[in-house]
């Protein structure tokens, strides 16, 4: 860059013999002659920038990560970023901010702006400065040193951006205590962990903490700032659960989001004994406690004065304490049952159930497929100041208002049927039991419902009709069953296809020979996402449920399971009358583009 060269010169910032040889370095090895003249110590970064901020008329950007939008690493993919030595930082409608370490004057945003499709507005940042941006998207640690990152694209798609890092420095820097560092033993990192809490605000050490103390803060302990930073990402990324795994080589981090588990870390092994014992605190738990299993619960206070809970759970393992956390209260819950998305007369069934003074509706699932979700929308629906509900969890995941919710607590003999014999002599009118696994549960459930009592529970099957058929399993009377039960529902939960990238995508060879010929026949179309910066590259954006609505009211229905039929013979008459089944559902959303045929082939072929 001539003009920068030349300005250097004249302003005397750069003696002429230091130029010549950054120039000789220039034409025998490559790199921006800024950049190389930095490395020899003959200019500053700051010097440099405020040289080319003034040259291009190009603003400075400070290289501050909480500036930087994440998403964009898709916009830009690593490569393409290497090759223009730049980073994106801010989209803003059309325009897309991108830092370069030197900016050409009014063209450096020229090879970016058709791949990108937006038009670009070009900053100068340092070489620090975008190494600390890279690590905010890229997850690498230096711009010049990087290799690109992710897996391979599977079909077309890009690879998905590595998840934002934690700063190398947050895994080395000492704390303000001269012991508060990593690298001592096991029992040692605890005790200082455990010192170093004690001697933070009290608003931090309490288990109740404040959203926005959730940063991450050069002054804080090292410990805090992992642990800040892992829960601010996991909140970023819209993780529905937290795994904290030792090894003996590393402490594995990964999240589970849109229902996927991915890697997000691997941190120093020397970091585990500090970590659990920061979130044992934060969740008031024994950290002292280490051979044995403990659960707990972290509570971030919102802004708008809503929560975010973190459900503890350690497990001792070989190699030290496991620790997984599922986030709990990031969403809003549904008002009423058809924005959970049932479709048809499955809706119609839905409301007609709920619109019953007594009796059973019954959800069914695998874990993680939406049932307390669903659960929780139906008593929003029903809950008004006329009626008296309550509710038996284990635990309570939302706190609903003017609902009375109990927590079971087995380990002191407080279980699902001692909370239902209490209930009863509370004047509810609907009660929900988290789960009914056992005879005494079912029992009361059902006497509560065939005396004028709507009961709402879960049971662990595959599907609606083998769900009546446990009942009667467990020792309740067939007939008990047929008339207590109103409605059975049996939901999955499916990746939705990203919006922003959506498109045709027709079945491949691979495909079509896992599917029947008499399922290729009624699907008529297939979508899949190609990938971009909303989805991080997954060509995925949340999840949408699956569902069987089995309605039993008609007297057939009623007869089959009096005298005692099977699944099977259930499974005939429910669909003879209509049933949709979770395999119906799943090629319907198929058909619409809601979701991928591989989404909904785990549900296809179960049937």
């Amino acid at each position: 860059m001539a003009k920068l060269a030349q300005a250097l010169v004249q302003e005397n910032l750069v003696k002429s013999d230091q130029m010549e040889a950054a120039v000789r370095v220039q034409q025998r090895d490559g790199g921006p002659l800024g950049q190389i003249l930095v490395q020899q110590g003959s200019l500053s970064e700051d010097t440099l920038a405020e040289v080319l901020a003034r040259l291009t008329g190009a603003e400075r950007f400070s290289g501050d990560p909480r500036q930087v939008d994440t998403a964009l690493a898709g916009a830009v993919p690593l490569e393409l970023a290497k090759k223009h030595a730049c980073a994106p930082v801010l989209l803003t409608g059309d325009v897309l901010s991108v830092a370069f370490l030197e900016p050409e004057d009014g063209r450096a945003g020229e090879p970016l702006a058709q791949p990108t499709g937006k038009s670009i507005k070009a900053l100068v940042i340092t070489r620090t400065g975008i190494q600390t941006v890279w690590r905010r998207l890229y997850g690498r640690a230096n711009i010049l040193e990087a290799a690109p990152g992710g897996e391979g694209a599977a079909a077309g798609r890009p690879a998905r951006p590595p998840h934002a890092p934690i700063p190398k420095e947050l895994l080395e820097k000492p704390g303000r205590h001269p012991q508060a560092r990593f690298g001592l033993k096991a029992d040692e990192a605890a005790g200082v962990v455990a010192q170093q809490v004690q001697q933070l605000p009290e608003e931090t050490r309490d288990a109740h903490e404040d959203l926005a103390e959730l940063t991450v803060e050069p002054d804080d302990y090292p410990v805090v700032q992992i642990v800040n930073a892992l829960l601010m990402e996991a909140l970023d990324l819209r993780a529905s659960d937290i795994h904290i795994e030792p090894y003996p080589e590393f402490v594995r981090v990964r999240f589970r989001v849109d229902g996927e588990l991915q890697k997000a870390h691997d941190l120093p092994p020397k970091t585990a004994s500090g970590l659990v014992s920061r979130l044992k605190v934060m969740a008031s738990l024994d950290i002292a406690e280490k051979r044995f299993p403990q659960d707990g619960r972290i509570k971030l206070a919102r802004p708008n004065d809503s929560a975010i809970d973190f459900r503890l759970s350690t497990l001792p393992s070989i190699h030290g304490e496991k620790v997984v956390m599922r986030v709990l209260g990031t969403g809003q819950l549904k008002s009423s049952v058809k924005e959970l998305g049932f479709h048809g007369k499955a809706l119609q069934y839905v409301n007609e159930a709920l619109e019953n003074a007594f009796g059973m509706v019954l959800v069914t699932g695998p874990t993680g497929s939406g049932k307390t979700t669903t659960l929780y929308t139906m008593l929003s629906q029903l809950n008004t100041p006329d009626l008296n509900i309550v509710t038996a969890e284990d635990p309570v995941e939302y706190n609903l208002p003017d609902i009375t919710q109990v927590s079971v607590k087995p380990q002191i003999g407080f279980t699902f049927d001692v909370a239902l014999r209490s209930f009863l002599r509370q004047d509810p009118d609907i009660i929900l039991v988290g789960e009914m696994r056992d005879y005494e549960t079912a029992a009361i459930a059902v006497k509560a419902a065939l005396t004028g009592h709507l009961v709402f529970s879960t049971v662990h099957t595959n599907d609606a009709p083998a769900t009546v058929v446990r009942l009667v399993d467990m020792g309740i009377e067939p007939y008990l069953v047929a008339s207590a039960v109103k409605l059975v529902l049996a939901q999955r939960l499916v990746r939705r296809i990203c919006d922003s990238c959506k498109e045709r995508a027709p079945l491949t060879t691979a495909m079509e020979e896992h599917l029947h010929e008499s399922t290729k026949q009624v699907i008529e179309q297939t979508y899949r996402g190609k990938g971009c910066s909303k989805c991080r590259g997954s060509g995925y954006y949340g999840r949408t449920p699956v569902y069987e609505v089995m309605p039993i009211k008609s007297k057939e229905l009623r007869k089959v399971i009096t005298e005692g039929g099977t699944e099977v013979m259930v499974a005939g008459v429910a669909k003879r009358e209509g049933l949709q089944t979770l395999k119906d559902e799943a090629i319907r959303l198929v058909n619409e583009g809601v979701t991928t045929i591989e989404e909904a082939l785990q549900i296809i072929l179960s049937e």
